[in-house]
């Protein structure tokens, strides 16, 4: 009788039936609407848009790529500090972990980042008119903390003035509107985190042949 039960509890075992073994995540079929060609010119930052500028190419399991540019006329050191977390392949495996529709995705939050960089806003002392108009990605920070950006970024899905000024904006979509808003649109819990996550694969750079020098940090 003991031996039965042993082969049992074993058999019990190798099958996960005491929720030893995870699941699979099953793999989720995105019915994404296609793209809306968008002209460069009538991009609300068309002014900013420019074959020089580094191109950015966010890649997004199962949904496609989010290609934007960045602008580094705008916030010198915010490109500089987004280019080299893309460099140093932090961004690969993370997710947009806070989705809003009507409002914007946010990504790039990582155990431990870099350092802190000045928020390079206009009332944070410096000259940047870029307004957070659909397409626009931005930094993410801390409360009242103009100076506590480090690796966390948004990407606006409908205009949002009021964070003007108040956030450092440094970029613009070119592709991929119809993924920003099909993300935009998921469904969250009470924390705006997609209910399925929404892996960002990898993020990369085309520099256009130029050099972009590491970060200037914040001395702690």
């Amino acid at each position: 009788m003991k031996k039965t039960l042993l082969v049992l509890l074993a058999a019990f075992i190798s099958f996960g039936l005491f929720g030893c073994e995870k699941e699979e995540e099953q793999e989720i079929v995105h019915d994404i609407p296609d793209e809306v060609f968008v002209n460069y010119n009538e991009l609300n930052y068309a002014e900013y848009v420019n074959l020089s500028n580094p191109v950015v190419t966010i890649t997004i399991k199962g949904m496609g790529d989010i290609v934007l540019q960045l602008f580094p006329e705008i916030a010198p050191n915010t490109v500089n500090n987004f280019i080299y977390y893309i460099q140093d392949e932090a961004y690969t495996d993370n997710e947009f972990h806070r989705v809003i529709y009507g409002f914007m995705i946010q990504g790039g939050e990582l155990e431990s980042s870099l350092c802190n960089i000045e928020g390079e806003m206009t009332n944070n002392g410096f000259d940047n008119d870029l307004e957070h108009l659909r397409g626009v990605i931005s930094m993410a920070r801390v409360g009242g903390d103009y100076d506590s950006q480090s690796s966390q970024f948004f990407i606006v899905q409908q205009m949002a003035r009021s964070l003007d000024n108040e956030y450092a904006t440094f970029g613009g979509v070119i592709t991929g509107f119809n993924i920003i808003d099909y993300i935009a649109d998921l469904a969250t819990d009470e924390n705006d985190d997609p209910l399925n996550r929404v892996v960002i694969e990898s993020i990369t750079v085309d520099l256009k042949g130029k050099t972009y020098p590491a970060p200037i940090c914040i001395d702690n």
